[in-house]
Parts: C-alpha cells; structure tokens; sequence
C-alpha cells in the first residue's frame, strides 16, 4: 500500500477541513491575549479533555494495546494551570463539562479522539510561547503541552494509526471528527470574545 493511502494520511487528508476550521475560528496565535483569556481558555478546555479522558481510559481498561493514557492526560494540568493562576478552588470544582463528545467504544475511535488531542500538544508549544509572551505566567501553561515526552507520545500515536488496516479508518475518522467539532462548539465563546 503506497504511503500516502495509508491508514495515517488519509485520517489526515479527511479531517484537514475541520482541523482547519478550528484553527481559522480560534485564531489562537493572532488574538490578543491575556491572563483573562487564557482563564477561559483553560476552563473550557478542561470541559472538553475530562469526558474525552474518562472515555478513552474506560476503554483502556478493555484494551491491552491501548497507547498509554495517564502520561497523555491533561485535565488535571489544566486544574494545576488554574491554581497557578489562583483561581479560587471552588471555582474550579464547579468547571462545567462538554456533554457532546465523541463515543469511544472501541479502539479505532480512541485513536481517532488520541490523533486530535496529542496532535494538539505539538501545536500547544506555540500556543505557550505566545501566552508567555503576552504575559501569562509559564507556570499556567503545562496543559498546552503535556508532559515531557509529547514528541515521543505523538509518534507512538501516528504509529499506532498507521499499524490500522483500512476497516479501522472509517471509526478513526467519525471519532476525530466528531472531537474537532466538540472543540469547535465548546469553544465558541473564545470564538465570539475574539477582538
């Protein structure tokens, strides 16, 4: 099977418009920024990633092969970012959930839901530099990037993609898909506070 029709490339060639259209609505590296922002940032990314995370560790525990989830999770980075933050406690304990995610029933679709967040930890990095640069303290931007090792993760990540065969792709895509929406939806507000 030639490369570019592997599993891997054409998860991507199917989700390049909704990753796009993520990107042109957030305009996340050309919209002023500042510790506001990134406070509403962080708590509507929470909302998305702690039922994303609870789906696919529920399917972890079915899965023997499943990538590895804890150094892969970032909600409870994100609850550290907004304690550096000092965001009162029972502010964060009240964050709301995103209640349209992505089903994760098997693992095409965890992998699916894996190839937008991970993928979102290599973007992350330029996303930090500009909101240290705007002013945000450092220590309030760890969920923007994950953990040490994020590289190393994405391409266990795109290995595993690629080690699919072609009946996967159709689950890999509904689930990366339907996570680029949720993302779309739940951050909308950013989308409309944009300046």
């Amino acid at each position: 099977m030639d490369a570019e029709q592997g599993p891997l490339a054409r998860l991507r060639s199917a989700t390049a418009a909704a990753h796009a259209d993520l990107d042109t609505a957030l305009d996340v590296l050309d919209r002023p920024w500042d510790t506001a922002v990134h406070r509403r940032w962080l708590e509507l990314t929470w909302g998305l990633l702690a039922p994303l995370e609870r789906a696919l560790a529920a399917q972890a525990a079915t899965d023997p092969a499943a990538l590895d989830g804890a150094g892969r999770a970032r909600a409870e980075l994100v609850v550290a970012d907004l304690r550096a933050l000092a965001v009162p406690e029972d502010e964060v304990a009240a964050l709301a959930e995103c209640p349209d995610v992505p089903a994760v029933p098997d693992r095409a679709a965890a992998l699916g839901v894996r190839y937008v967040l991970d993928g979102s930890t290599l973007g992350g990095r330029l996303i930090a530099r500009a909101v240290v640069a705007a002013g945000v303290p450092a220590a309030a931007t760890t969920s923007l990037t994950g953990r040490e090792g994020a590289g190393r993760r994405w391409r266990e990540t795109t290995a595993a993609l690629e080690a699919t065969g072609p009946a996967d792709v159709p689950g890999m895509t509904a689930a990366a898909l339907g996570t680029f929406a949720a993302y779309r939806a739940w951050l909308a507000p950013l989308e409309r506070a944009r300046a």
